[in-house]
């Protein structure tokens, strides 16, 4: 990557994150609840609870919310559920070790969820990582939050910094 890519990229950060209509607090807020969407353990609610939130909150700015919630994508969502299952695994006192001996993950798929039997036999199979999943990932949303926002917000402070112009014979 070239300087003049590097300084193209920064310059269209720079605009869009220049809504001036939004301060720097309201571009923190709304990458920050998008952050902790992303976090949320509940797979397949993310796009609702983001459409919901962009309907119900004002002042947000809406393309940085879904970026927020969409860091939990394909490539990044097997990291997240893991640590997810591993801190929920230390915060209920059994330390590092999960055990997915007993999951076949192969055997889940469409029927997990659309029948009551493969349901049934789905959450069967997973109740010894379910609960350190669930509770690791409800914690790590509520703490993602304020690592969100506290990163934004130094982000769009620096970016809404005005450029020095040079001084005459510079």
């Amino acid at each position: 990557m070239t300087h003049h890519d590097k300084t193209h990229i920064w310059a269209r950060t720079k605009r869009f994150l220049a809504d001036p209509e939004l301060e720097p607090h309201h571009l923190a807020w709304s990458f920050a609840l998008g952050f902790a969407i992303a976090w949320n353990p509940l797979l397949g609610t993310h796009t609702a609870i983001i459409l919901a939130v962009c309907a119900l909150v004002k002042k947000l700015h809406r393309p940085l919310t879904f970026l927020g919630a969409f860091t939990n994508n394909p490539w990044t969502m097997v990291p997240i559920a893991t640590v997810s299952a591993l801190f929920g695994n230390i915060l209920l006192g059994r330390g590092l070790h999960l055990d997915l001996s007993g999951v076949d993950w192969k055997s889940i798929g469409w029927q997990s969820v659309s029948t009551r039997a493969g349901f049934e036999a789905a959450a069967t199979m997973l109740k010894p990582i379910l609960a350190p999943y669930l509770l690791g990932g409800f914690v790590m949303s509520a703490l993602a939050m304020p690592v969100g926002y506290f990163l934004m917000l130094r982000l769009a402070h620096r970016l809404r910094r005005p450029v020095p112009t040079p001084l005459p014979g510079d």
